[in-house]
């Protein structure tokens, strides 16, 4: 599951377990729809929580890492935490 919403200069991306694939493409789909209308420097923060099982923190972790690839080649700058 996830959330992307968007607080003043700040987006905030949560996530509670895992994502699928399609759920990435939908998150990388918002966050050039806002990245497009913004007219102040946007903040982009992640937020990811997960249940601990075995195999999903690698796979998980590939999708994170594709997402701030996405806001990298899309001028986006991101602050990022965890909760684990």
């Amino acid at each position: 599951m996830y959330l992307v919403e968007k607080i003043g200069n700040l987006i905030l991306v949560t996530f509670e377990g895992d994502v699928t694939h399609i759920e990435i493409d939908t998150i990388k789909n918002e966050l050039k729809k806002i990245a497009e209308v913004a007219v102040d420097d946007v903040v982009v923060s992640f937020n990811f929580s997960q249940k601990k099982e075995p195999g999903l923190s690698f796979t998980l972790e590939q999708k994170i890492n594709e997402l701030l690839k996405f806001c990298h080649l899309s001028g986006l700058r991101v602050y990022s935490y965890r909760f684990e």
